[in-house]
């Protein structure tokens, strides 16, 4: 790590303050300096009567100066056809709109405007774009997703937007608006907010984003920000055909800080199925340190070769940090105080404030298995750094810590649950005004039993630093696995899932491992034989719908080691916005460690080879990138009218028509069968949490196989994320370089925020990823950052002997 890092991680006091935002890495920074070549102002004063007001009590205009739109912070009502309990809504927003008569845009590829936020005490100040575009193209799309944009700004100055909008469809423009959402009131808020505007203009710059595609810009070098592990695959690469001058025929690797050449290669054309690029392969040099690289006009910026932790050890404190300050209940310095303590649930006349954990987005709702799932990874990285890095893992365990209390604080004591809260706004702590929430409260088999498996996990790590809380975790473990066990046999897999909770998606095999890998854990914890016995039978039910025999392709090559949702095996285990894959190779990891003796091991050994097979299929498909293909479908999935509803939420027929359509654009393997490298969705996108859940599978098969191949397919999603995608843009705020803004709509940009990923453009098989700042692809999601640290516990510990 760089000295600036460890000395803000010092200022911060080891994150209990957040740390700094790195503005000048940020995208948003370049485009401060780029060349404007055309412009065309959107007159505020001149055409009178065209900018209107919505949504604000009132509009006013200063001559000369600027528009103005106003309004209270918080409503007396909800909006009108909002729930009556206030699930999951704000009290309205407030718009300037400025209507035109279909006008073509094309000519520009950039919209600035100027605003001033006059909102006191509000925690962050956010300002909103939208457009709506009736030309060849619709914008907003049918999901209400395109055409939003989405800014952090300073509150009580003024602020200049510029917004890349090369990929908007826009040949027909009828309405631009810009304002600002009512998200409630936070205890130190005021009572009113102002939005000045006091420029609009269209432009033409030369150095717009791509936006679209597997092909990068000219002129951007594709490698890790982060860097590379000393021991495994080093690979650069650009677009061929480099724009304004020749190709280069060589490269060079030069320490950062000397500009000495440590190594040099050839550039190499590289043809893949996704185009032919310029490649740059430096694996035979493994000396650790920092460097950067050079061919031609090409050069990158510093990036580290060495250890896990030499790589990975920086991201660690940052994705902490991200995780801090999602801290609910908590007052997080300059981003909110101890927020939502009028969020409640009630059971059986008792009454708990559902407050605590950490939020699980840039909404700021609650999500009990998110938390859950979060903890587990923060316990399981601080077992891992303890041997070389102490004030790490004394940080790492508070905070898990400080989740696990969240966890059992949602324990009524009898199956019963409290498990979600659907938020999106600050509340004023008073409870039993219009403001408070109710959490959903459920005896949910699933949530018990993967409970219980975290608590017994918890369990083990907390024996030296909390034994009292160690002894009692056990307990609770033992008995949420009898409540779950109860409720199972009561109801079997037919327990209605619960619309809007991230568990909504699981399938039965998802289910069962699960259930497996908690009993497992409880048996490691007792020693107690009924565990390792239903251990047994759940796997039995997970390998039952895992493809052993295999499909076999086109091209006279079997496919196997996949799951499907069941038995029957007519519909494969996919993952479109959740993801828990890892859950079946942890379940197989866990119950042959536990298990070694028993006269399946050998068979469940051979279940996670056929699996590490499938990835590394999979991974050929996305070549010179290192982000793992989504997977295979089956070309009547959608007709499974159970677990299509399941899958994909807030879709009409018109997804089931789409459904077909996707497939046919990713790759056809035989008659039945089609692979995407992106997943099939329709509302909700983004990859990051499939491709991390994927990655953790991976490490989990690796350390099981001795595999470095599949230990590098883990690393390579991480590597995805930091920098290695076609927009050479770092995914983690504040990690590697050219990380733009995401949607954090209440708490602000975070160091270390992930979102929830790369997207497509309707129903294509290639990358999407717009400056356009929405929901779902842009959401900052705090289970991305716990399934991070998972796969670097995994790459640490392989350093330590693990993995040969």
């Amino acid at each position: 790590m760089d000295n600036r890092l460890l000395e803000d991680i010092r200022q911060s006091g080891f994150i209990h303050r957040p740390l700094p935002l790195y503005a000048e890495r940020s995208l948003e920074s370049k485009q401060q300096n780029e060349p404007v070549l055309g412009k065309l102002e959107l007159a505020l004063f001149e055409d009178d009567g065209k900018w209107l007001h919505q949504g604000a009590q009132s509009m006013s205009i200063v001559p000369g100066q600027h528009l103005a739109i106003s309004s209270p912070t918080r409503m007396p009502r909800w909006p009108e056809g909002s729930p009556e309990d206030g699930d999951y809504v704000n009290f309205g927003s407030a718009w300037l709109i400025r209507r035109f008569d279909h006008d073509n845009w094309e000519g520009y590829n950039r919209i600035t405007v100027e605003v001033y936020p006059d909102f006191p005490g509000v925690p962050n100040a956010y300002v909103a774009l939208k457009f709506k575009n009736e030309g060849e193209v619709a914008v907003p799309d049918i999901y209400n997703r395109e055409g939003y944009h989405g800014v952090n700004v300073k509150n009580g100055q003024w602020n200049t937007i510029h917004l890349d909008i090369q990929q908007l469809p826009r040949d027909g423009i009828t309405e631009l608006a810009i304002g600002y959402y009512l998200n409630g009131k936070d205890r130190a808020t005021g009572d009113r907010m102002e939005l000045r505007l006091r420029s609009a203009r269209l432009e033409r710059v030369e150095g717009h984003e791509i936006s679209k595609g597997w092909m990068p810009k000219a002129g951007d070098l594709i490698y890790s920000h982060s860097g590379y592990n000393a021991e495994g695959t080093k690979t650069a690469f650009a677009a061929s055909g480099l724009t304004g001058e020749a190709s280069p025929e060589s490269f060079s690797l030069k320490r950062e800080g000397t500009d000495e050449i440590a190594f040099e290669g050839r550039v190499m054309p590289l043809a893949t199925s996704l185009g032919t690029y310029l490649s740059m392969d430096f694996t035979a040099f493994s000396e650790s340190g920092r460097y950067y690289l050079q061919a031609g006009g090409l050069r990158s910026e510093g990036f580290a070769i060495g250890s896990a932790s030499e790589v990975w050890h920086a991201s660690v404190w940052k994705a902490l940090n991200f995780i801090f300050c999602e801290r609910c209940g908590y007052p997080v310095p300059g981003i909110h105080g101890s927020c939502h303590a009028d969020i409640v649930a009630k059971h059986e006349g008792l009454i708990l404030s559902f407050n605590g954990g950490w939020h699980d987005a840039g909404d700021v709702s609650q999500q009990l298995i998110q938390t859950a799932e979060v903890a587990f990874a923060l316990f399981e990285l601080a077992e891992k750094v303890e041997a070389f890095d102490r004030d790490l893992c004394l940080r790492l365990i508070e905070e898990g810590e400080w989740g696990l209390d969240f966890l059992l604080k949602t324990r009524f004591g009898d199956g019963y649950r409290a498990t979600s809260a659907g938020i999106t706004r600050w509340t004023d702590g008073l409870i039993g005004n219009m403001d408070d929430a109710e959490a959903r409260v459920h005896n949910q088999a699933y949530e018990n039993f993967y409970c219980a498996g975290i608590e017994a996990y918890i369990h083990e790590r907390l024996k030296k630093v909390n034994p009292a809380l160690s002894e009692r975790l056990l307990q609770f473990a033992k008995e949420d696995f009898e409540f779950a066990m109860t409720e199972y046999g009561r109801i079997g897999f037919d327990q209605k899932p619960i619309f809007w909770e991230h568990t909504y998606q699981t399938s039965e095999s998802l289910y069962m491992a699960t259930a497996s890998w908690a009993a497992s854990m409880l048996y490691k914890a007792t020693q107690e034989r009924q565990y390792a016995s239903r251990a047994v039978e759940f796997m039995s039910y997970v390998l039952d719908c895992q493809e052993l025999t295999g499909i076999t392709l086109d091209s006279g090559k079997t496919l196997a080691g996949f799951f499907y949702r069941n038995p029957d095996k007519r519909v494969v285990q996919h993952f479109n916005h959740q993801a828990r894959e890892h859950l079946y190779l942890m379940a197989l990891a866990s119950i042959r460690d536990t298990q070694p003796e028993h006269a399946d091991a050998e068979s469940w050994l051979a279940s996670i080879r056929s699996y590490g097979d499938y990835l590394k299929i999979l991974a050929a498909y996305t070549e010179p990138y290192p982000m793992i293909a989504s997977g295979v479908y089956h070309e009547s999935e959608h007709l499974d009218e159970r677990s299509f509803g399941h899958q994909h939420l807030l879709t009409d027929e018109r997804a089931k028509a789409d459904y077909g359509e996707q497939l046919r654009r990713g790759e056809k393997l035989n008659d039945s069968y089609y692979l995407r490298r992106f997943p099939v969705w329709f509302s909700f996108r983004g990859n990051n949490a499939i491709l991390l859940s994927t990655g953790k599978a991976a490490s989990v098969a690796a350390a099981c196989l001795n595999d470095r191949e599949l230990k590098g397919i883990a690393e390579g999603q991480l590597q995805w994320i930091a920098g290695m995608n076609p927009f050479a843009q770092s995914l983690m705020h504040g990690e590697g370089y050219r990380y733009a803004q995401q949607y954090s709509v209440l708490c602000g940009e975070m160091t270390g925020e992930i979102p929830v990923g790369i997207q497509t453009w309707g129903n294509d098989d290639e990358p999407y990823w717009p400056q356009f700042n929405n929901a779902t692809y842009k959401e900052v999601w705090t289970g991305n950052a716990g399934k991070w640290l998972s796969i670097v516990a995994d790459l640490y510990e392989s350093e330590n002997g693990k993995l040969g």
